[in-house]
Order: structure tokens, then C-alpha cells, then sequence
């Protein structure tokens, strides 16, 4: 693979931001970039950033045995949304980084060769950029997805993460919880019908009354993960209002362990 990592400038931003691009090669070192070409957006959770995926999984060696490109940008604790207080994210991946790449590196940018992934917040960041522009992406997959379920189930309760008690209540995933409600308020402020338009709750019910097509959805969560009933929910939501999906599920908590394996098993999902 030919690995690419630098900084891009976004218009969308208003600023330069780091970028890393894997390119499969041949066994002769040359590009295996053509209209066949299949890419897949890769996304980071909350704690992490745009290097995260290649450094802690194999994520360069599956991609290279199914001939695919990926895509890491880096989006910080936006919840890949266009914030209320801070930048237009969720126009930077869904709409500029894909005009950006297929300037820089002639990627096939039609809808069946594009695939939006991510774990946690970029879980639930794949999926809500996914049902917001599903004639832009042919598949998405969230892993141990952070979503939004309910137009007030992140906004209502920001209180009690600014004073949340004794140490002693807490669990061993209140510090990445409580990164992921302030995260909210920094995307969503106090809007709670902003907040709704960015529900994939309410997204999926969106794409379904107005009959589009929907990407291919693919979820996975670990059976002991703190996010496995939401996700539970979500997909027997799915199924309920009709939307086509995969959920798989296995022992597993909220690390690399697990979505290492996420990605090594579903490598084929994206080609």
C-alpha cells in the first residue's frame, strides 16, 4: 500500500487539517487506481484522532488484500456535525473531502464504489452522514456506534455530566460518556430540534418517508460493551420501520480488540 499523510486545506473548515490516504498497489509498486476502485471513509471515535485506525489495527493489510483505498480525516470531538459552536464538519466529509480526493488521486466517486465507516462517534458520524446523503454512499457500517436515540437522549441530561456525584458511582466508561455529552453541546448547543435533525432515529424514519434509496447497513456492537443496548434498540428499530440491515453482535467491550476484529471480519462488506 501507498500511504499518504499530510494536510489538505477545507473551505468547509476555514483551515488546514490532517488527512491519511491508503492506495493499494500492485506487485510492481503501481497505483491499482481505475474505475473498478472501490474506497472506504474510515472514521475515528471520540477519544481519538485520524492516525488512530492505522495505529492500532491491521487496517493497511486488509485493505491491500481486497484492493481497497481508505480514507482517514480527522474531525476532533465534533460529532461529525456542522457545530453550533465550531466548524462545518459534516459538510467536510460528506460532501468537500470527496471532491478533494478525487481531484488528488482519481478516485471513482460514484455512489456504489463509496463506503462510510467508523467506530463510536465515528460510528454514529458514518451512519448519520449515510442517511443524510444516501445518494452518496453505497454502504456504511457503524462500529460500537455512539448513537443519538431520541431528539433529547444526549442534550436532556448534559446536567448531571457537568456535576455527576461521588467518583465512587461512577462506571469504567463515565470519562469517554461524558467526553461524548459535551461533544453534543458543542455541536448542538442547546437546540434540542437541531439535536432531532442529527437522530438517525429520525433520519432513518426520513429516508424511508421519502422513499430513497438507503445504503447498506452494517452494525456491530460487543456484548458487553456500555453502547450494546442502544444499539440493540436501534437495529430492532430499524427492522421495524423496514430499513435492510446486518447487525452483528459478540463478547467484546468498547477497544481496539474489538474493532479490530470488526474490520478484520468485514473487510468484504465495503468491496
Amino acid at each position: 500500500m501507498a500511504l499518504f499523510k499530510g494536510d489538505i486545506y477545507s473551505y468547509s473548515l476555514d483551515k488546514m487539517t490532517p488527512i491519511m490516504v491508503y492506495l493499494p498497489q500492485d506487485d510492481n509498486r503501481r497505483f491499482l487506481v481505475n474505475n473498478s476502485q472501490r474506497t472506504l471513509i474510515l472514521l475515528h471515535g471520540a477519544e481519538g484522532n485520524y492516525s488512530y485506525w492505522s495505529r492500532y489495527t491491521s487496517i493497511e493489510r486488509y485493505a491491500q488484500k481486497k484492493n481497497l483505498a481508505v480514507i482517514m480525516p480527522d474531525a476532533g470531538l465534533s460529532m461529525y456535525a456542522d457545530m453550533k459552536n465550531g466548524q462545518n464538519y459534516e459538510e467536510y466529509i460528506a460532501i468537500e473531502i470527496k471532491n478533494i480526493l478525487g481531484s488528488m488521486f482519481r478516485l471513482n466517486l460514484e455512489r456504489e464504489h463509496i463506503s462510510i465507516a467508523g467506530l463510536s462517534m465515528g460510528g454514529y458520524g458514518a451512519l448519520k452522514i449515510a442517511l443524510k446523503y444516501p445518494e452518496q454512499f453505497g454502504r456504511c457500517a457503524a462500529f460500537s456506534g455512539a448513537f443519538i436515540l431520541g431528539e433529547s437522549d444526549y442534550l436532556s441530561r448534559l446536567s448531571q455530566w457537568e456535576d455527576p456525584g461521588p467518583p465512587e458511582q461512577y462506571d469504567e466508561f463515565y470519562e469517554l460518556d461524558k467526553t461524548l455529552y459535551k461533544a453534543c453541546r458543542a455541536a448542538y448547543g442547546e437546540d434540542l430540534e437541531y439535536a432531532k435533525k442529527n437522530d438517525v432515529v429520525y433520519l432513518a424514519e426520513k429516508v424511508v418517508e421519502e422513499n430513497k434509496v438507503v445504503p447498506e447497513i452494517l452494525l456491530t456492537c460487543g456484548t458487553e460493551d456500555f453502547l450494546y443496548h442502544n444499539n440493540c434498540m436501534f437495529s430492532r428499530y430499524l427492522h421495524e420501520i423496514g430499513v435492510k440491515h446486518e447487525f452483528h453482535e459478540w463478547p467484546g467491550v468498547h477497544n481496539w480488540d474489538f474493532w479490530e476484529e470488526c474490520i478484520k471480519k468485514h473487510m468484504s462488506f465495503f468491496v
